[in-house]
């Protein structure tokens, strides 16, 4: 039988106990959403997958001005997907993690958010997929395209990034356009943890720098130098910032 169930937390202990109290003796994912109003699935996608496929197509030709990574060939269509899904393509891959705390961070994150917006809660989300439906590309055995019921994927390394946020995605075909809370499978889990307060307060800010003291911000997300100066404008905290000044 599937369950499903929501919870809301108002701090980063009460967040990292319940995460933690989940059934140790099964593989979870987590994934933050900036937003607790955002259905859980695939969204904002063209209605012909037509017009995915040219635009993975035309993402592949012009990538080859780039430096790619070598062991990505050209057929390898599960390789292309998660190299561009980590560059901002649009596919029907949704970003999930096995490190709870990058999934945190991305629930109060305010860099990609473009900043703080006290009505904006985030979420965590964290799912138990049936073990014959998490698998390794290899184990899919065919294109994406091919996939016919939603699947939860342990891709390879082909990003500093997807190293960095213990990345997994899960497909989502066409067919299947429901929240996944709506495409559960009997045995399989999904918890909704919402960051809120009591008093209806947001705790984003108070979470954020929880995490900053455990390493984890947006320099350790996105490795490389973009990443690192989005931190140090937008996270690097003040006091650590005039220190830093002084001392140099």
């Amino acid at each position: 039988m599937s369950m499903y169930e929501t919870r809301e937390v108002a701090t980063f202990g009460a967040l990292a106990d319940g995460l933690l109290e989940l059934d140790g003796g099964q593989l979870w994912s987590f994934r933050g959403q900036r937003k607790d109003i955002w259905p859980l699935g695939v969204h904002d996608l063209p209605a012909s997958d037509r017009v995915l496929q040219t635009r993975m197509k035309i993402f592949k030709r012009r990538c080859m001005e780039f430096s790619k990574p070598d062991y990505i060939s050209e057929e390898d269509h599960w390789r292309w997907h998660f190299y561009a899904q980590h560059h901002r393509l649009k596919t029907r891959l949704l970003d999930w993690t096995t490190n709870p705390l990058v999934a945190i961070y991305f629930a109060v994150e305010n860099v990609l958010s473009r900043g703080d917006d006290e009505n904006d809660f985030g979420t965590v989300w964290a799912i138990h997929v049936n073990a014959e439906h998490f698998l390794t590309p290899d184990e899919v055995g065919g294109a994406p395209e091919t996939v016919r019921e939603w699947i939860m994927i342990n891709p390879p390394p082909v990003t500093d990034r997807l190293v960095r946020q213990s990345g997994k995605f899960s497909y989502h075909p066409p067919s299947h356009k429901q929240p996944i809370s709506e495409q559960l499978r009997p045995g399989e889990q999904l918890v909704k943890f919402v960051l809120r307060r009591s008093d209806r307060s947001n705790p984003a800010s108070e979470i954020r720098d929880h995490l900053c003291t455990m390493n984890i911000h947006h320099a350790f997300m996105f490795p490389g130098p973009d990443g690192v100066a989005a931190f140090v404008n937008h996270e690097w905290p003040y006091r650590k910032l005039m220190r830093s000044i002084e001392c140099t």
